[in-house]
């Protein structure tokens, strides 16, 4: 079987169908995750789903190197990280989705049952440093209320987790 070069679009391209794969996987984890307060197993499930996600996405780039071609590490570095991306983007719309259709409060009213624990109270005023304690649990709060702020905080957070990724995931799709 002849190697070919490097082509930047087919590799996009195939990131795209892998993004969808993962962030599938990922989308699974969240919902998981989300209903894992109510049930011990599906809490671990996320977890796991997690870990698979970010297996899945290094076996496809060593499986994309072994049948396009010897991928250098930044090249590897480039496909995990539009990985990741295309797969934030679906799961942002499985969270808005989730947290717009489905959550019907329940992060909200399990935020604000933490937020009135006197032990998160102390915390909160230490941290705080002469900050009003009750105007950053109302901001907190307004955030969980409304799906497209926790949404995009999400995407950011996402986001950092895929540069912090991208690097082992890049190693992982490099093995050989």
């Amino acid at each position: 079987m002849e190697k070919k070069e490097f082509d930047a679009r087919l590799a996009r391209d195939h990131c795209m169908e892998y993004g969808m794969v993962v962030g599938i996987l990922c989308s699974a984890s969240f919902l998981c995750s989300m209903y894992g307060s109510t049930s011990l197993l599906l809490g671990q499930l996320g977890n796991v789903l997690g870990i698979v996600a970010f297996v899945t996405a290094g076996n496809l780039i060593r499986h994309y190197g072994r049948k396009m071609g010897q991928l250098t590490f930044g090249r590897s570095c480039y496909m995990a990280m539009l990985i990741y991306v295309f797969a934030i983007m679906v799961v942002a719309v499985v969270q808005y989705i989730y947290f717009r259709y489905l959550d019907a409060g329940r992060l909200a009213n399990q935020v604000e049952q933490i937020m009135q624990m006197p032990e998160y109270r102390q915390w909160m005023e230490q941290f705080t440093a002469g900050q009003d304690v009750d105007e950053m649990v109302g901001q907190i709060m307004r955030m969980t209320r409304n799906p497209e702020r926790i949404t995009l905080q999400l995407v950011w957070m996402n986001l950092i987790f895929a540069l912090l990724l991208m690097v082992p995931t890049a190693l992982m799709g490099k093995r050989k």
